[in-house]
């Protein structure tokens, strides 16, 4: 019996999601029509343009917490009070920067025919000088737009999401994704 008859059998809802691999670098060769990509593991491969048959990002939500957060825990709140001459009347007051600040991070990825891979960089950590060369700026948002917009150009066939469309249209980006795996979730479905 196979794992989705068992599956379908014993009423588990689950979702199918195709391999996915981060890419350490792209490539664009608009002569042999092809996007060359090297993986953040190790290896390269030539994408034909036409086996590129979906576009898709997000921005990931993120939060931070400072260092600061650990001083003003819970246990030296009681502390605090209980030693202050003024008791637990005084009220707790931050003097310092934000213990916690919410930030977002972009993904784009790229879907290829055949397997279905998904493909995707983070932008946080990507390498745009090495993919845009001399267009490479230092805002990581006008970076990440310019490579879609140029993977865009090389398959105008390809099925673009919300994201995708607001990028190249530059308009606001959709609402963020609360992680990457709900990004891979939403994404899984895309051909």
């Amino acid at each position: 019996m196979s794992d989705e008859s068992r599956q379908r059998e014993s009423g588990e809802l689950s979702v199918e999601m195709p391999p996915h691999a981060r890419l350490a670098s792209v490539e664009i060769r608009s002569d042999a029509k092809a996007l060359c990509v090297w993986f953040s593991d190790g290896g390269e491969r030539e994408i034909p343009a036409d086996q590129i048959v979906g576009l898709c990002g997000a921005s990931i939500r993120t939060e931070m917490i400072s260092l600061d957060a650990e001083r003003h825990s819970l246990g030296s709140l009681i502390m605090g009070a209980t030693t202050n001459p003024l008791g637990p009347a005084r009220r707790f007051r931050n003097p310092g920067p934000p213990l916690s600040s919410e930030g977002a991070s972009l993904v784009f990825a790229l879907r290829t025919a055949g397997p279905g891979e998904l493909l995707y960089i983070m932008a946080d950590s990507f390498n745009f000088r090495q993919s845009l060369g001399p267009d490479a700026g230092y805002s990581t948002e006008i970076n990440l737009r310019e490579l879609a917009r140029r993977v865009a150009a090389l398959a105008p066939h390809a099925n673009r999401d919300d994201f995708v469309t607001a990028v190249i249209g530059r308009v606001p980006l959709p609402a963020p994704l609360a992680s990457l795996v709900e990004f891979f979730k939403a994404n899984a479905a895309l051909r």
